[in-house]
């Protein structure tokens, strides 16, 4: 646990998804090296209220579980060349999102010498070199792109900030650590364009009131000690739907990434399909390969699992009435389509922003045969959940 040297606005964890640290003349191309996402499997970690508690107080018989996080990056360089990428796991209140100017030592300094490698090996960044193969599908994709890190008791103490006299401070808010990924070219150096980005995710870890790890009657006390009644029956989705203030707790689930299953080939262009595709099997999964002939127009729509928009539950703070309250929420996907060549023909889309989440992609005239172009979709909901799909086609 870590002494805070900074106070953070609760308002500020909005910012969920992270952000690049470049900036491109057009930001739907993949024309050099380009960082599109950060996958993290789980998406959210739920922690329980006994970790408010010194590990040394804890009551026994309640053992708390290490929980494993794959990560996965998306980035892509379709020039080639050898790449280095780094991983590393950065506290929320480092200073500086990029996270070139920490120093962990201090922090480390402040843990029981048990824990320090455990959590040095998030705080250190781990460093790959490789080569992006000549025939990558998605063009351009840098592989290897996972690894997996072990959440352990002491890395979540980690996490959570000490007040003066070492004592947990509980906070009904996500911590978010921030998942921190750089993908550098070594061997392709040019002016005017990016041969290395950085880029960060957030993680968020929250805590879980209902947790399962409690009994009953503890979960009761602690809610109510917030104003909060627990419900007895489920909410209607009718219910959620309103995005309202809800009038009792549902138990806490963790986000889970969208459920992206791939694209429906649209046979009218100009009649893209609406809403969330959710009912039909789709043509393309989320990694295809086409055979198309330059200047080409392809039509696609996503297409989710059923549960992809999920309902979920927010505490707050009403400034009014200087009181806890729960609201309800359904997730928004939003879509970004990315292209190494051609035209996509909306580079953001959401059903608040339009009727579909489908785009048309107009290949390159000038294409040769042989060659080959990739369009990318990435999904993101307002809770840090990611998906990834591609399209490639290669030219006739």
């Amino acid at each position: 646990m870590r002494t805070p040297t900074s106070t953070t606005l609760p308002l500020l964890l909005a910012a969920l998804f992270g952000g690049a640290c470049t900036d491109f003349d057009r930001e739907d191309r993949i024309e050099d090296m380009r960082v599109l996402a950060v996958r993290m499997e789980p998406p959210e970690i739920l922690y329980s209220p006994l970790f408010l508690q010194p590990a040394a107080q804890r009551p026994p018989g309640f053992p708390l579980p290490t929980i494993d996080v794959a990560i996965e990056l998306f980035a892509f360089d379709p020039r080639g060349g050898r790449v280095r990428t780094s991983v590393q796991l950065c506290p929320d209140d480092a200073g500086d999102n990029s996270c070139r100017l920490y120093d962990p030592a201090e922090d480390l300094a402040e843990e029981p010498p048990p824990a320090w490698d455990e959590i040095a090996a998030l705080l250190t960044p781990n460093v790959t070199e490789s080569e992006i193969a000549a025939d990558a599908t998605p063009v351009g994709r840098v592989l290897p792109a996972t690894t997996t890190w072990h959440l352990t008791p002491p890395v979540i103490d980690f996490f959570i900030n000490d007040d003066s006299r070492g004592n947990p401070i509980p906070s009904i808010f996500p911590l978010t650590p921030r998942v921190v990924v750089q993908a550098e070219n070594l061997d392709i150096v040019e002016a005017g364009a990016v041969h290395k980005e950085r880029a960060f995710k957030r993680l968020p870890i929250s805590i879980d009131l209902t947790s399962p790890e409690l009994p009953p009657a503890v979960i009761e006390d602690l809610v109510q000690g917030l104003g909060i009644t627990l419900c007895a029956e489920p909410i209607s989705d009718e219910e959620f739907l309103e995005q309202g203030r809800a009038a009792c707790l549902e138990r806490r689930l963790p986000n889970h990434n969208p459920g992206l299953l791939g694209f429906k080939l649209e046979p009218d262009p100009a009649q893209l399909s609406e809403g969330y595709l959710s009912d039909v099997a789709p043509d393309l999964g989320i990694g295809s390969l086409l055979r198309a002939d330059p200047g080409a127009l392809i039509a696609v729509t996503p297409v989710f699992s059923p549960d992809a928009s999920e309902q979920y539950q927010v505490i707050s703070f009403d400034i009014e009435t200087s009181k806890i309250i729960v609201l309800n929420r359904v997730e928004d996907l939003a879509n970004t389509w990315y292209s190494t060549r051609g035209d996509v023909s909306d580079s953001l889309t959401a059903l608040q922003q339009g009727d579909t989440l489908g785009v048309t992609w107009r290949l390159p005239f000038d294409a040769q045969a042989g060659e080959r172009d990739s369009m990318v979709l990435v999904v993101l909901d307002q809770r840090g959940g990611t998906a990834v799909a591609e399209i490639t086609v290669e030219y006739r």
